[in-house]
């Protein structure tokens, strides 16, 4: 049964994908980049630290089936930080192919999802991950693999931020909650290699603010992935208010003012 009113066996279905989302034959392509501390300080919302690298990984991926939203590609750009001595990634973009992924993820996470078009391929030890938005690459990740290693797989932790504005149009309709995702992999398949990467802009994705200064290695899984969540801790509303109308986050509200005098 489906409908505008769901039923107690839909309500909790839905709730249990909700709480464990699974994601099968995902395919992806990373890669890291030491970047200057000055700009990992500035971007990094209350709440967060930098780590004592200033890394950022970006990444590719290409997802079969799930539990939750169907097939999808996504990216997602990730700044390494910690909070309390917990170490994780900070998600700064994330864009994403389909309607159900963005809502999905935004609601549920607060991820930072805008809708795109992006491609993953790979022609023999060649992996390429595109992403675009318009007339406009966001995203150009060109790597060759090189070497085969263990499948020791390792929880990956990233943080996001949940916030809502206020119906009156000032401040948030409750204090933003930063949120830690924890993410397992099966995976079957990884290796390491070289690569470049082209870091591109919109008026909504300001990719090109984040300075590349070295290349640190390119990567390629295939894997099976299940993710869970939690609330971490309330941050000050008012610290918060820069980053959650940042570009990064949320469109440009301003560019899409066409009001004239």
């Amino acid at each position: 049964m489906t409908g505008f009113v769901r039923s107690e066996d839909e309500i909790e279905a839905i709730q249990e994908r909700m709480a464990e989302n699974c994601f099968y034959d995902a395919k992806q392509v990373a890669i890291r980049f030491r970047t200057r501390e000055s700009i990992l300080e500035r971007i990094l919302p209350p709440g967060l630290e930098p780590t004592e690298e200033p890394v950022i990984r970006v990444d590719v991926v290409d997802v079969g089936r799930s539990n939750c939203v169907g097939s999808f590609c996504g990216a997602g750009v990730y700044v390494r930080a910690h909070h309390d001595g917990h170490v994780g990634e900070y998600c700064v973009t994330m864009p994403m192919s389909t309607e159900a992924a963005i809502t999905w993820g935004r609601e549920l996470f607060g991820e930072p999802k805008k809708k795109a078009a992006i491609s993953l391929e790979r022609t023999e030890n060649e992996v390429n991950g595109r992403v675009s938005r318009g007339d406009g690459a966001l995203i150009e990740i060109d790597a060759t693999m090189e070497t085969e290693r263990q499948l020791d797989p390792k929880p990956q932790t990233i943080y996001h931020y949940k916030s809502l504005p206020d119906v009156t149009g000032r401040g948030f309709q409750f204090d933003p909650m930063l949120i830690r995702v924890t993410l397992d992999s099966d995976l079957h398949a990884y290796e390491s290699g070289s690569g470049s990467l082209s870091l591109g802009a919109d008026p909504a994705s300001p990719l090109d603010e984040l300075e590349i200064e070295e290349i640190l290695g390119a990567s390629y899984t295939e894997a099976d992935l299940r993710s869970t969540q939690e609330n971490v801790t309330t941050v000050d509303p008012e610290s918060f208010l820069p980053y959650a109308f940042g570009t990064g986050r949320s469109n440009d509200w301003l560019e899409l003012d066409n009001l004239t005098d």
